[in-house]
């Protein structure tokens, strides 16, 4: 993604150009850092703190466009995707009302009629960057397939969030031309795997992006490189795709695991060298005024590098990156996590959070829209986090000793966290849980299998979710049943024959039989009735049976062959009739007579039946009569007018 950052740094180079304003919008009167960190993090203050950079006329222009940065008024696409999503966060978690002057609404509209008016590139597409206040282009450059995808998952969260402005957002997507920015995608890291989302949201999907979007799956198959004893991938490595991803995405499990490792790779460098690790990118005050820290830097070959997309590889100190200190808290919230936070508190001020703190402790006097909108987005995902998730599944079930039952669990939560999900039960009872790590929304099966030694009685199983949020627990309660005995009926017809989908009743328990005519009935115990139907008609039974141990009889049922002899009136064979057989108004069977007239039926049940004999096509009925069926016969109609004619 250096390509990318190049294209996106030549935002800063302008910076240089007011260096000298810098130093006073970063750091105005009454707007100095905080010296003390908070013991306990307040993420509604946060966030409230971060919008402030937000407010009409420092952050955000009369016009209501967002400035990259107070003492830079412009904006680009990757700018105005963080706006989006910063005015979705706070009004979700209360900071910003949606009605009234700049209200939500009224900044969404603001954003929405610039894109629908801004000039565009000849070429079709936005340019790489405007004036706020003008919305004239910054330069002739267009703009870029980071910037343009950042922008299109914006776009995506605000029309699930906003659907009654659909019909714009549709219309603004259409006109920016963004859909031909996604054969540029390069799927080299976590910055493609975010950015190809937003192409593959709006459906501009090309093979680059379907690429970028497999990540998570094809990372275990890359090259690796030690990271402070993490195993990470030789990809890049920053946690400011990894952070947006979690926050406005919903990646999978396996996509967590790789951002865990990277939080982790940094808590181990913490622990080896004492220094405060929060890798990300953003502003400097100095030059070169733009800087990516790479965790892992594939154009180096090492861990924890910085560079410059202009100047390449550097040789200053890190800095710990507000945004991605608060940012891995709000996920993870460890010991370590929590440390970083409290380091990035001074960088705090009444106009929302400078960059960062630098490994030595000292502020890095910048502030950006960037670094703003994550930390409200944080603070949303944490907020939102605190409770744990919910569990839902069937509050009892029943299984005998020796057999298995299933039940689905659904966790539910109103963010997309990872969750750990595991059962527990007394001896004898087994469960398991699958798949065991999931990402809220989703369901599981939860296996319960009980030996065959299991005490018959009453038995909890616990089920517990395990993840950022909290851990849940659910009680289950489970009846093991004794196993009882099994009863094998075979079911075969009046020539001994094997009689496949016949309805046996064993007491309250059915089975069907097979091709083989045998149904099998288990967990019986003592004396039961036992009947035999065949397309619901009574042709066996009922017999009482005695079962206190494995049992096996043959039920003869009446069930016979029945020839039919189709003839016309002369007593000549009508062939190609259609005959039906029914009983009580309930087709059995059909037949079409050969050129002898004759058809036959099989298991055609004995007592009265009705025949009807068809056109070939079952439009005319040609005749019917009704049969008493005492045993294997043959009928005869001298009264069916032949199917030709007319």
């Amino acid at each position: 993604m250096l390509v990318s950052a190049m294209r996106r740094y030549t935002a800063v180079l302008a910076v240089i150009l007011a260096a000298l304003l810098a130093a006073l919008h970063l750091h105005p009167p009454g707007a100095a850092p905080s010296a003390e960190a908070q013991p306990v993090v307040n993420w509604l203050d946060l966030a409230a703190a971060a919008w402030g950079y937000f407010a009409p006329l420092y952050g955000v222009s009369s016009r209501g466009v967002n400035y990259a940065s107070p003492s830079w008024h412009y904006v680009t696409d990757w700018d105005l995707g963080c706006y989006i999503s910063a005015i979705i966060d706070a009004e979700e978690i209360g900071l910003l009302p949606r009605e009234g002057g700049w209200g939500a609404d009224d900044r969404i509209r603001k954003v929405l009629h610039f894109l629908s008016v801004r000039p565009l590139h000849p070429s079709g597409v936005p340019y790489w960057g405007y004036n706020s206040d003008t919305f004239e282009p910054y330069s002739s450059a267009p703009s870029n397939p980071s910037d343009a995808g950042r922008l299109l998952v914006a776009l995506y969260r605000l029309k699930r969030h906003r659907p009654d402005l659909a019909a714009t957002i549709d219309y603004v997507v259409q006109r920016n031309g963004f859909g031909k920015f996604a054969s540029g995608v390069v799927a080299n890291g976590f910055y493609a795997y975010y950015i190809a989302h937003g192409f593959y949201f709006w459906g501009f999907v090309t093979p680059q992006v379907e690429e970028a979007l497999r990540l998570p799956e094809k990372l275990r198959f890359v090259k690796k490189v030690n990271a402070y004893g993490v195993e990470l991938p030789y990809v890049e490595v920053t946690m400011e795709p990894i952070l947006l991803a979690i926050f406005e995405l919903n990646p999978s499990p396996s996509f967590f695991e790789w951002a865990y490792r990277a939080y982790k790779a940094q808590d181990n460098r913490y622990l080896a060298t004492g220094k405060p690790t929060a890798f990300s990118e953003g502003m400097l005050p100095v030059p070169p005024h733009y800087i990516y820290e790479w965790i892992v830097d594939i154009y180096s070959g090492d861990t924890f590098t910085v560079w410059n997309p202009v100047s390449g590889r550097l040789s200053r100190t890190p800095v710990v990156y507000a945004k991605a200190a608060l940012g891995m808290h709000a996920v993870w919230s460890t010991n370590y996590t929590l440390f970083l936070a409290q380091y990035v508190m001074k960088a705090r001020t009444p106009n929302g959070f400078y960059e960062g703190v630098d490994e030595d402790g000292k502020i890095i006097y910048s502030i950006t829209d960037k670094t703003n909108a994550m930390i409200i987005s944080a603070a949303r995902y944490a907020l939102r986090k605190s409770e744990p998730p919910t569990l839902q599944s069937s509050q009892s079930v029943t299984v005998y000793a020796g057999e298995t039952t299933r039940v689905e669990i659904s966790v539910t939560h109103s963010l997309p966290i990872p969750v750990k999900l595991s059962a527990k039960a007394a001896a004898q009872i087994n469960v398991t849980v699958s798949p065991s790590e999931v990402v809220t929304n989703s369901t599981a099966t939860l296996t319960i299998s009980a030996e065959p030694g299991a005490k018959p009685g009453r038995y909890e199983v616990q089920i517990t979710a395990t993840s950022p949020a909290g851990n849940q627990t659910s009680t289950l309660s489970l009846e093991v049943l004794p196993p009882g005995y099994e009863l094998t009926v075979k079911v075969v017809d009046s020539r001994g024959r094997p009689v496949p989908n016949a309805t046996v009743t064993a007491g309250s328990r059915k089975a069907f039989t097979g091709l083989d005519g045998v149904a099998v009935i288990k967990h019986l115990n003592g004396r039961v009735e036992v009947t035999v139907a065949y397309h619901g008609v009574a042709v066996w039974g009922p017999a009482s049976v005695e079962v206190l141990q494995d049992t096996a009889l043959v039920a003869s049922c009446s069930l016979y062959e029945v020839h039919v002899l189709a003839v016309t009136p002369d007593n000549r064979p009508a062939p190609g009739v259609l005959l039906v057989v029914a009983v009580e108004g309930r087709e059995l069977a059909s037949a079409v007579t050969n050129a002898t007239g004759y058809a036959t039926f099989q298991r055609v049940p004995g007592g009265n039946v009705t025949i009807y004999a068809y056109t070939p096509d079952k439009a005319v009925l040609l005749a019917e009569w009704h049969v008493q069926i005492t045993g294997d016969g043959e009928v005869v109609d001298p009264y069916i007018e032949p199917p030709s004619r007319e």
